[in-house]
């Protein structure tokens, strides 16, 4: 197949042993590349219920259809069975990996079973070695990579896991060049419990392509549009470290554990890049031996600022500016700064960490936690030296730590308190976007989405705070559509590709024919499959799935059963799904060319016979 590797590398840990496969022809016509790839073959190959961190749980690492060849194709899409969640979770993550996966001979990697001692897979030239890794198990993400480096190619690009993961923290994450983070769902963890500490991949990609000429053509003058446009000047400027004072101004921030969504410009702007701008602290690309812009990108938003204090840099993100700094109210940039890059060195989520430290903050206000259970530690909203502590305590399971590492949802299980104050859907935590305000129908996103808690499965258009939620569905349905085509070329969200841009591409790399609906139709399937793991896991009653702060909070966005409930049967509708159950018929499945699933679907509707919500 034109524009494809062609080729699959199984590595299975638990026997040392790396096959090399054909990329399937169904898996290509079906599922395009990216995310789809990771929904086609793990719905496949891993059964739902299988323990996350066990041997049988199996991750996949695959590169966009357009990688290597397009504008912004730097996204690789890394999926596995999540140990917060227990369904598919895939996350996207940057840099120059997907470049390098295809150069070194590949389209997706296939990781099975589990090491007994320490490893890192080495990708080069059609091959794939695995490693000894003893040497570089404990060390931080950004030594990590270094010393991976060192051992097989210094301009390799190189995915690794930091002690969090190491130490299985259900909210550590992946990084590539100890930079970039595939942050979402775990999947740190999933990589420690196989002693996978890292993945290194090297080659220039020779891909064929159907049309050289038209294909350079049409790159070069979408590069072009999105280095120009107006729409991307913010992001070419500042990227996202802007994003606090927006999202504060419509009421949509996750200040103080979201209980102050509607924040003041003052005290957001503390947390921006343009303060940090203004009081000196932005470099132009740092000395450093790793690569700062994602692959082909023609608007290079990435923003480094220097640590107060220290002869050391960080790349902060709105999500990270959001969760770390304002849900935990630590406005300083002296501790902000530190501890965005303390929780990348140690490979954590900077959403999960911040969010669930957000969490301890408020019920030590409340009263619910004390001194005793911190460890001496005064845990108050603003207080920097603590969240500096608390992100190392979690990454080493250590005291409070140990329980906070577990993520939201389930520290708030073991404690036997502080439910009400939580906030997650599917036990992955919020990220900086409340639905609330003019993005009120973005809960519908979030109950609806195939990971739960992700700010990138789908925003609704802006609306009034008073529009029916059902009124909302459509648009997100859209906008998630679209990117989960974005997610299979692996090209990324912030460049405004339409469709039509990614399917002229498409085709003129590959000499199909394809039209939008065919691309859009991926979305579809994934919906399909995600739903059915969502009912056999207990993602039930969608009421129950709400966070208590989005029903009861004054500020807030004030949700009503009903209203929950009829947008998202809406969305069942829109989806071609039963309306009332959210379930697709057989013929559905096998129009949709997801026949594997019709039992499991029978399985999903004999649990929802069984289910009685409580009303």
């Amino acid at each position: 197949m034109l524009g494809y590797t062609n080729r699959i590398a199984r590595v299975n840990l638990s026997i040392g042993k790396v096959s090399i496969e054909e990329t399937p022809g169904w898996l290509i016509d079906t599922f395009i590349g990216g995310k789809g790839f990771v929904y086609g073959i793990l719905s496949r190959e891993v059964k739902p219920g299988t323990n996350p961190l066990s041997s049988d749980n199996k991750i996949v690492i695959a590169a966009g259809a357009l990688a290597g060849l397009a504008p912004a194709s730097a996204k690789t899409i890394v999926g596995a069975v999540s140990p917060l969640s227990n369904l598919i979770h895939d996350t996207s993550v940057g840099e120059w990996f997907s470049y390098m996966l295809r150069g070194a001979g590949f389209d997706a990697l296939i990781i099975e079973g589990a090491s007994n001692e320490p490893v890192y897979l080495w990708v080069n030239k059609g091959k794939v070695e695995i490693r000894d890794a003893s040497r570089i198990w404990g060390m931080t993400t950004r030594e990590a990579t270094r010393a991976v480096r060192e051992e097989t190619n210094r301009a390799a690009s190189v995915m690794v896991i930091g002690p969090a993961g190491e130490n299985l923290v259900k909210i550590s994450n992946i990084m590539v060049e100890g930079e970039r983070a595939g942050g979402r769902g775990g999947l740190g963890a999933v990589f420690g419990s196989k002693k996978l500490k890292a993945i290194a991949a090297h080659g220039v990609p020779d891909i064929k392509v159907a049309d050289p000429d038209g294909f350079l053509k049409a790159a070069l003058d979408i590069y072009r549009r999105f280095q120009t446009s107006p729409n991307t000047s913010e992001s070419r400027e500042f990227g996202t470290t802007n994003g606090l004072m927006y999202s504060g101004s419509i009421g949509t921030a996750p200040a103080f554990n979201y209980g102050r969504p509607r924040l003041e410009e003052e005290l957001a702007r503390k947390l921006t890049g343009a303060h940090f701008k203004e009081i000196g602290l932005e470099v132009n690309f740092p000395q450093k031996p790793i690569k700062i812009i994602g692959a082909l990108c023609p608007i290079k938003c990435s923003r480094w600022f220097r640590i107060p204090g220290e002869e050391d840099y960080v790349k902060p993100e709105y999500e990270t500016l959001g969760l770390i700094g304002s849900a935990t109210g630590v406005f300083d940039e002296r501790y902000f700064l530190k501890a965005n890059r303390l929780a990348n060195d140690l490979g954590l989520d900077a959403i999960g960490v911040g969010n669930v430290i957000g969490w301890a903050m408020e019920l030590y206000e409340k009263g619910l936690l004390t001194r005793e259970d911190t460890g001496n530690v005064e845990l108050r909203f603003g207080n920097g030296e603590a969240l500096v502590k608390m992100i190392e305590d979690i990454a080493y399971q250590r005291g409070l730590g140990k329980v906070l590492a577990q993520g939201v949802a389930d520290a708030a299980e073991l404690l036997g308190k502080g439910a009400e104050y939580a906030v997650h859907f599917k036990k992955i935590a919020l990220p900086a976007w409340y639905p609330n305000g003019p993005l009120r129908g973005l809960v519908i996103s979030y109950l609806t989405a195939d990971v739960g808690g992700s700010h990138l499965r789908g925003w609704p258009q802006m609306h009034d705070p008073d529009t029916p939620l059902k009124n909302t569905v459509e648009s997100m349905i859209n906008d998630r559509d679209r990117k989960v085509v974005m997610d299979a070329m692996g090209l990324c969200v912030f460049n405004p590709y339409s469709v039509d841009d990614m399917v002229k591409l498409y085709n003129l790399a590959t000499g199909k024919n394809i039209n939008g609906e065919y691309a859009l139709r991926v979305s579809t399937r994934i919906d399909t499959i995600a739903r059915i793991w969502h009912i056999l896991l207990g993602y039930v009653d969608v009421w129950s799935q709400v966070p208590r702060k989005m029903i009861v909070d004054e500020q807030g966005p004030k949700f009503k059963r009903e209203e929950i409930e009829e947008a998202v049967k809406e969305f069942y509708r829109l989806r071609g799904w039963d309306p009332e159950t959210g379930l697709p018929t057989h013929e559905y499945l096998k129009q949709l060319g997801i026949d594997w699933m019709i039992p499991y679907r029978d399985e999903a509707e004999r649990v929802l016979r069984q289910y009685a919500p409580q009303k």
